[in-house]
């Protein structure tokens, strides 16, 4: 993977220093105040609200006032960069045409402003999953139109959980591929405890195909959409973090699922997929499987590499 992918990745790397600045900032403000335990500034957890959607608290209300939709046109991916990445991704048939996943690319600039404007800490936030809703194929050389906007915002006890709805289109096509990016900002002090599902029957799944990660694929992926957390790619700075290694992306995992059903001829307009766990990296075999439709038409899908699930939902 070509270091020169970098001067793609200028957008997504300065709202990297400005998430940085506010970071140190935050940090200074905080250590600063006198008597501070080090839990203030966070937002707070406790409202249980929810922002969007059918209802909106007090204090999520004046969350949501902070953060105003942002709308963009962005210039055309360049040939050299979405032939990587359609590479890496192991896609193909798309000649005259963006793969709607290639959506973390150009939005994630958009979603760190967001971020930036919400009073909750950068260094908490995980991502949870994403759905992606394709309405018309995304045209190459053509200018993209990118709405991104905060659709929900629930805080509990322990957790905010936000949406973030990125609509990608053209002037003319404004509508082409909806995704919407789940995400969560873990709060200090005791969280709501887990809820057991009902034990549902186990699907009957069918191997739709497999595929594996090297080492190197968190950096290779980082290079294709800006998004440099060393997790991914710095072995010392990983084997520091909760995960205790290096591990892909979600979205990185995510792309490559849908690679895999979609040249073993599954048909889908929609896919909606929550993060399980990490793959590690490397990862020599992972299977996606696939189940029969359900009643409602839609098919269970999910990641799985040995015993583990990393990835999980419906397609339809």
């Amino acid at each position: 993977m070509p270091y020169g992918l970098l001067r793609h990745q200028l957008p997504m790397l300065l709202t990297g220093a400005r998430v940085v600045g506010h970071t140190v900032l935050d940090a200074i403000t905080q250590a600063s105040r006198p008597g501070n335990r080090g839990d203030e500034g966070t937002g707070g957890g406790g409202g249980g609200g929810v922002v969007g959607g059918s209802g909106v608290d007090g204090a999520g209300l004046a969350v949501v006032g902070r953060v105003a939709p942002v709308v963009r046109m962005v210039a055309a991916p360049s040939d050299d960069l979405v032939a990587a990445y359609v590479r890496w991704a192991g896609a193909a048939g798309y000649d005259c045409e963006l793969p709607p996943h290639m959506v973390s690319q150009w939005s994630l600039p958009l979603v760190g402003e967001l971020l930036l404007r919400m009073p909750y800490k950068l260094t908490s936030v995980i991502n949870q999953g994403v759905t992606l809703r394709i309405h018309g194929p995304l045209p190459r050389h053509t200018p993209l139109r990118v709405n991104a906007a905060v659709e929900q915002i629930e805080e509990t006890p322990g957790r905010v959980k936000v949406v973030v709805a990125v609509v990608t289109g053209t002037a003319r096509q404004p509508a082409l591929v909806e995704t919407r990016l789940h995400m969560s900002f873990l709060l200090p002090g005791p969280r709501a405890a887990k809820t057991v599902p009902l034990q549902a029957e186990e699907p009957a799944w069918l191997i739709a195909g497999q595929w594996h990660a090297d080492v190197r694929d968190g950096l290779r992926f980082a290079l294709l959409t800006g998004d440099f957390n060393p997790i991914h790619w710095c072995g010392p700075l990983a084997r520091r973090s909760v995960f205790r290694g290096l591990v892909l992306h979600g979205f990185g995992s995510f792309v490559r699922s849908y690679e895999i059903l979609r040249q073993h001829g599954v048909d889908f307009q929609e896919i909606d997929v929550r993060f399980i766990k990490p793959v590690p990296l490397p990862c020599p075999a992972l299977s996606v499987h696939i189940a029969p439709p359900g009643s409602d038409g839609s098919r269970p899908v999910r990641l799985v590499g040995g015993a583990t699930v990393h990835l999980a939902g419906n397609l339809r």
